[in-house]
């Protein structure tokens, strides 16, 4: 009788003063046992007091937060298949959600500030779970920055790590939990990008697949190359080198710090959200401008190479790393192998550049190696502006 009063006792408890879950996430079991909080009005009053500094200040790559691991996460089952899962949306645009007790204050308020935005630019909603509510979204400091695309049954992980705590990094982790991918999984992404294999981190390789589009639909828009789901440049690079670039000139890729107008035309659009909430992004058709000329192309018999069908060997620094001609180049400067395509640059004199701007927008991270004879003349070429050569 005793026994049945305590068990009794227990059942009646709410759930949200202290649970615990143990969700298998790949070969990691992630056990939720903390007693779990939401958001209050002092977060939300605290993130309208943050300056533009701790808002949009120095940004870490979300790659370099998780040691190339992909941010991410699908059932064990989807991997091994390599197939993509179809993103499922969350019913009435209604996300509950859980946070771990352990963010700080000034935490707890680039939280706030990033629900605040889905709030007044979607009808996506992040609200309290409620006591008992099975499906919610568990925020917390798990391992690094990882999320599953779209909603999953039960609860499910969005890890905000201490790296990731920033505000673009949670506004891009949280449009994963809305139910997009990355945008340079486009099916129709090489037509915009080229990907250059060869620089990219053997364990990296299936970070650059493509979402097929029985998986996943654009909503009827362009192309983003300032989507805050766009990776930089030297996304996942095993040398330092490019991984992928845009074939627009003008364009840069991977320097989002918030949304853009085309981000929240996809969220409103797949949420069917009210005409009032959506921000109508202009469309456009696809700029097919190439980063070299295809006379420059046939002229050095360079091209790039195709997917590897097995992991790419370690990188030989005395070969050094592969990199794609470029337009602004002069030809004089480059030495190429017809045999094996690889690129070698003289170090006479940097290239010509109409304007002082870097092309990648991550040239802090080889800012210390621009007058490398090894790198001179790609570092010119990238980032003329950090190195000082204009």
């Amino acid at each position: 009788m005793i026994l049945s009063w305590i068990f009794t006792l227990a059942a009646a408890i709410p759930s949200t003063l202290g649970h615990r879950n143990r969700i298998q996430d790949d070969d990691q079991m992630i056990v939720i046992s903390d007693s779990t909080d939401s958001l209050n009005m002092e977060d939300f009053a605290f993130a309208d007091k943050l300056t533009k500094e701790e808002l949009f200040g120095k940004h870490i790559p979300v790659e370099v937060v998780n040691d190339f691991k992909s941010d991410i996460r699908l059932p064990r089952r989807h991997k091994r298949n390599g197939v993509s899962r179809a993103a499922k949306l969350w019913p009435n645009a209604r996300i509950p959600y859980a946070i771990s007790p352990h963010y700080s204050p000034h935490e707890r308020a680039l939280l706030a500030k990033a629900v605040k935005q889905y709030h007044e630019k979607t009808c996506i909603r992040f609200v309290p779970r409620q006591a008992g509510e099975p499906d919610y979204l568990f925020i917390g400091k798990v391992d690094g920055c990882f999320s599953e695309v779209g909603r999953t049954s039960g609860v499910q992980v969005l890890s905000l790590d201490n790296g990731c705590m920033e505000y673009a990094t949670i506004i891009h982790e949280m449009m994963h939990v809305v139910g997009f991918y990355h945008e340079h999984e486009r099916w129709d992404r090489d037509n915009f990008i080229d990907i250059i294999w060869q620089n990219i981190d053997r364990g990296a390789l299936d970070q650059f697949g493509k979402v097929d589009l029985s998986k996943t639909s654009y909503y009827g828009q362009p192309y983003d190359y300032k989507s805050i789901l766009h990776y930089d440049s030297l996304a996942f690079s095993k040398n330092g080198f490019p991984t992928m670039l845009p074939k627009v000139k003008s364009a840069t890729i991977g320097n989002a710090r918030d949304f853009s107008d085309v981000d929240i035309s996809k969220i409103n659009r797949m949420y069917n959200c009210p005409l009032e909430k959506s921000v109508t992004a202009p469309f456009a058709r696809a700029r097919h401008v190439p980063i070299y000329s295809p006379q420059y192309h046939q002229q050095y018999h360079h091209k790039y190479e195709d997917r590897p069908k097995i992991p790419l060997r370690s990188f030989d620094m005395q070969q050094g790393p592969i990199m794609p001609p470029m337009a602004q180049v002069p030809s004089q400067s480059l030495v190429v192998s017809s045999s094996s395509g690889r690129v070698n640059y003289n170090t006479n004199k940097p290239a010509a550049n109409s304007q002082c701007e870097d092309r990648i927008t991550v040239c802090w991270w080889t800012a210390d190696r621009c007058r490398s004879p090894a790198i001179y003349q790609v570092m010119s070429s990238l980032c003329p502006k950090t190195c000082k050569f204009c």
